[in-house]
């Protein structure tokens, strides 16, 4: 849902005159910010921009923007001023590919879960946040992992959702630091630094690795899937127990993801699974 991995989206259409009726209206008015919105969603717009692209008067967008914002539609950063796309908006769009995302990585992940007989999860970005669609347990699963399909954390937190993070652009990273640099606090007091250090490693490595620091009894490894000028679709990670994720291990979990993900990059792209 993102401007960055979706095809241009045109300007708003005028509504026909069948549904030039303030109800009507003012659903394609709405309608019309959202779009507004997602062609600027990676910096972000300002009501006024919005106004004048739309056609609209300052206190109509300031109008529909808070419904929308209430809606969980649409965020607004009181820094910028400027609003971005909303988590509930990044639900709907994963709900709407879920099945075929699910489908196609059903069975890279299901051979990386019975060659490490461990827990792979599969999480893509929602908003500003990291969900888990999928969560397949090995021989050696771990009973103090509270991440389960449907669960979400901050961008950035865990393993996959360093990944994602780490493939996203500079001006994103900063974004969404932003905007959960308050939350990071609840788990293990991370800073911002610290999440802008794993996602500068990240890259240099190639995948992501969570050393323990939420659950001291916790290692895993993970990659972002979909990597090309656009941003990720999804991250898939692998997940251990402290004494089965020795440096030795983690390496060969991370050449075994990087088979599995690496040989999915152009057929997730072909099946249009990015846009």
């Amino acid at each position: 849902m993102r401007q960055t991995d979706q095809q241009p989206l045109s300007a708003a259409k005028a509504p026909p005159k069948s549904a030039q009726v303030s109800g009507s209206q003012s659903v394609y008015r709405a309608v019309g910010v959202l779009r507004g919105v997602a062609r600027n969603n990676v910096t972000g717009v300002t009501a006024s921009t919005l106004a004048s692209e739309q056609g609209l008067t300052l206190a109509t967008a300031h109008r529909l923007l808070k419904v929308l914002t209430g809606e969980g539609l649409l965020t607004f950063d009181p820094y910028s001023k400027k609003y971005h796309l909303g988590l509930d908006l990044y639900t709907l769009g994963i709900a709407a590919r879920d099945f075929g995302l699910r489908d196609l990585l059903a069975g890279p992940m299901e051979r990386l879960r019975d060659l490490t007989r461990e827990t792979v999860f599969l999480l893509v970005r929602s908003g500003f946040d990291a969900l888990c669609l999928e969560r397949l347990d090995g021989d050696f699963p771990i009973r103090t992992l509270t991440l389960g399909t449907g669960s979400r954390r901050p961008l950035g937190i865990g393993a996959a959702g360093l990944a994602l993070l780490a493939a996203e652009s500079d001006e994103v990273v900063e974004q969404v630091l932003r905007y959960n640099g308050k939350l990071y606090a609840d788990y293990a007091e991370f800073t911002n630094e610290e999440i802008r250090a794993a996602v500068a490693l990240t890259r240099r490595r190639g995948a992501s690795f969570n050393d323990g620091r939420l659950r001291n009894e916790v290692r895993a490894v993970g990659m972002a899937v979909g990597l090309t000028d656009k941003a990720p679709i999804a991250a898939v990670s692998i997940a251990a127990s402290q004494l089965r994720m020795e440096e030795s291990r983690r390496s060969e979990l991370e050449t075994l993801l990087r088979s599995e993900i690496g040989t999915l990059d152009i057929r997730l792209l072909r099946q249009g699974l990015n846009h």
